[in-house]
Formats: C-alpha cells, sequence, structure tokens
C-alpha cells in the first residue's frame, strides 16, 4: 500500500502542466535539411517553404535551411533516419528515388523508406534525360547510336541512366559524382557531358528553360506515365518498353521519382509532434503567399500529405520479389 506521502507527489506529477506545442516548439529552431547543393530544384523550394512554414507551427518559430549534399541526397537520408533529433527540430527533404536502395542492395542505405514519419510532399513532377545541341542527335532514335557522354547527378538520374545503359543497350559513357543539376548545367556547357538525366520538368524551367526555347536542350526521354508537354516529343519510357514485364520494372525504378520534394521526421517523432508538423505544412501549402512565390519559379505544385506520401512509399517498395531481383541486375549500386 503506498504511503500518504506517495500519494501527494502523484498527485502533484499528475497536477502538473505539460508544456502546449506552441512551448515546446516556440523553444526550437526547425532546420530542414536538404540533400542537395544551393542553386538546384530541392534548394530552392525549400527556401521558399521556410520562409512560410514556421507561421503555421505553434509558437512560430524560425524554420531554416541546411544543406547536406552526398550520395544523390542518401547522405542526409542516413543522416535523418539516424541521428537526428526526434523532437520536432529537425526534418528532411531528399531524392524519392533512394527509396529502392535498400531494396536493391545499396549497404551505404541505412534505413527503411516506410519507417520515416512522412510530413508530407511539396509537389509530383517527372524526369527526363536531355541531350546538348553541339552533339548532333535531335531524337531517342538518334541516341540508340551515339556515344555519348551521359552526365547523372544524385541517385534518379543514375538509375535512369543505369537502365537507358543496361536494359535499353544505349551505348554512352556515364559520368558520376555531379552533386547538383546547377554543376551539370554547366558541364553541358564546357563541352565535359554531351547529355544529362535527372532533369525535372520543373527544374527544366528553371534552369533549362531558354535552352530549351533556344534549341540547345532537347529531351530525348522522359519516366513519368503520362507525356509531360515541356519534354516536348521525347517518348516515355513506358512507350518505349514492349513487355510486360520489363513495364513493372520501370514502374518499381521511376514511380518513386513521382513524389518529387518529400519531406520526413526522423522514426520514433512521437505521433504528436508529427500531426503538428503535418498539420503545419498542409496550411503553408496552401497560403497565399507560399503559392505565389512558387509560382515566381513556373510551379504549379500537387502536394501530397503526410499520409498519402507514406501509403505511396509503401506501396512502391512492396514489389513482387522477382522484379526486386531483376532492378538488381539492371540499375544496382555503383561501387
Amino acid at each position: 500500500m503506498k504511503s500518504p506521502i506517495a500519494f501527494a507527489l502523484a498527485a502533484a506529477v499528475l497536477s502538473t502542466p505539460l508544456p502546449s506545442m506552441a512551448q515546446v516548439f516556440s523553444a526550437k529552431t526547425v532546420t530542414l535539411v536538404v540533400g542537395y547543393p544551393p542553386g538546384g530544384g530541392y534548394d530552392a523550394i525549400a527556401r521558399v517553404l521556410v520562409r512560410h512554414y514556421g507561421k503555421h507551427l505553434p509558437g512560430n518559430p524560425a524554420v531554416v535551411v541546411q544543406n547536406q549534399p552526398g550520395a544523390g541526397s542518401m547522405l542526409a537520408a542516413n543522416s535523418l533516419y539516424n541521428t537526428a533529433k526526434k523532437d520536432g527540430s529537425q526534418i528532411g527533404m531528399f531524392a524519392a528515388a533512394v527509396a529502392i536502395e535498400p531494396l536493391i542492395g545499396n549497404a551505404s542505405a541505412k534505413y527503411d523508406i516506410t519507417k520515416f514519419e512522412w510530413v508530407g510532399n511539396l509537389d509530383r513532377d517527372t524526369y527526363s534525360c536531355g541531350v546538348w545541341h553541339t552533339t548532333g542527335v535531335e531524337k531517342w532514335q538518334d541516341v540508340r547510336k551515339a556515344k555519348l557522354k551521359l552526365a547523372a547527378t544524385g541517385i534518379g538520374a543514375i538509375q535512369q541512366a543505369r537502365f537507358l545503359v543496361s536494359a535499353l543497350a544505349v551505348p554512352a559513357d556515364v559520368i558520376y559524382g555531379f552533386p547538383g543539376m546547377g554543376q551539370v548545367h554547366l558541364a553541358l556547357q564546357r563541352g565535359e557531358a554531351d547529355a544529362a538525366c535527372g532533369i525535372f520538368a520543373s527544374t527544366g524551367r528553371q534552369l533549362f528553360g531558354e535552352d530549351v526555347k533556344n534549341g540547345r536542350l532537347k529531351f530525348f526521354m522522359q519516366f513519368g506515365k503520362e507525356p509531360e508537354p515541356f519534354f516536348g516529343q521525347a517518348p516515355t519510357i513506358y512507350s518505349v518498353l514492349e513487355k510486360a514485364e520489363d513495364q513493372k520494372l520501370a514502374q518499381l525504378i521511376f514511380s518513386p521519382a513521382e513524389i518529387t520534394r518529400p519531406i520526413a521526421a526522423p522514426p520514433g517523432t512521437p505521433a504528436g509532434i508529427v500531426k503538428v508538423l503535418r498539420n503545419g505544412l498542409e496550411l503553408t501549402v496552401k497560403d497565399p503567399g507560399y503559392l505565389a512565390d512558387v509560382r515566381k519559379m513556373q510551379l504549379n505544385p500537387r502536394p501530397m500529405s503526410g499520409e498519402e506520401t507514406a501509403a505511396t512509399f509503401a506501396r512502391i517498395v512492396d514489389a513482387p520479389k522477382e522484379v526486386v531481383e531483376r532492378a538488381k541486375g539492371i540499375v544496382a549500386p555503383v561501387r
């Protein structure tokens, strides 16, 4: 039986008010870790987001961007999963293409994509590959005959490039190691690369808009299920694949990219904090100020809720074993 003193202590603890979410967040600076360097599409939209996100969180905390490039944004994913604080002060944005890396045997991928606490996704976009005008290459049929220096930045671009080379016998030399699309753009201008993969429509409009308009960059392949008008007459990967098993393989490899700007909190973040982060993001993506800023970037964003983002990732990685095994042979990690 508990003593009167024990009962009194218990009553005192229970009567002590818990800090409100406003108190919790007002004491923090929320850091959004971006897995790419400054100057690219991920960094640009992250910097717009942080201007508006804090006013939709309890206590109106400061929200800042921290760039952590490396391994096609996998470094940021690993860091968020394994070492980030679980108190709402650290969230991250990295390429959705990293989702399948653990599945295909990349030992550097130290995470389970389904265990992140998904806050939401800022946009749905599609990737492409393009070729520089100095090559004389005009379309997909020409690429299959040309010996191109193909630049690949990020996991998604590497997956695309390796698929073209391994599955479709494109005779390209793939150049790895570019930290971001800005550096790829410079490499094309300098003649250090002939072509590039991993160009989102949103990034293409911002970074390559004048090049596309003036014919300096021509798209030769796109990786969405539906054609993106910005990529012109470039065929979709699904339109050039004739076999059902190849279509399934392409869906596993390229569907994650349609979750274009996902934002996650570390696994184990308390449910109450996750709810606050999600609610804040849902309010931010409807904020007229935020929308005005992203439209200045020639974006018409299509966001996803945290629940929808989590469900989409779960569905993508729940692929048949035989499809995963094939993917290992086609887009296995570069060693």
